[in-house]
């Protein structure tokens, strides 16, 4: 099977379908610069501490529930896959495997 490339933007229902399937997933290199300072602005907010919703808050009625930080990659992973882990075939192993 080949690799999807993901780039921003321009991810095809054929490219979601592919990956769930098991597909290798590569991100465009020219995205890295913008991941990565995404990922710099994620880091600054779970360092203050304070809350905002969806990076260390719950969703919905949960949104006024501090998520610790220890527990926010598990946040993260649930929101991409949120089943439970015998139904994670469903969501592809490239996303929840």
């Amino acid at each position: 099977m080949t690799a999807v490339t993901l780039t921003p933007g321009q991810a095809t229902l054929a490219h979601w379908r592919a990956i769930a399937v098991g597909a290798a997933v590569q991100v465009d290199p020219a995205a890295r610069t913008a991941i990565e300072a995404s990922a710099r602005a994620v880091d600054a907010i779970v360092a203050k501490g304070e809350p905002v919703y969806g990076i260390n808050t719950g969703f919905g009625k949960l949104a006024s529930v501090h998520i610790a930080a220890g527990d926010l990659a598990a946040l993260q992973r649930n929101i991409v896959c949120p089943m439970p882990p015998a139904s994670a075939s469903r969501c592809g192993p490239a996303m929840c495997g």
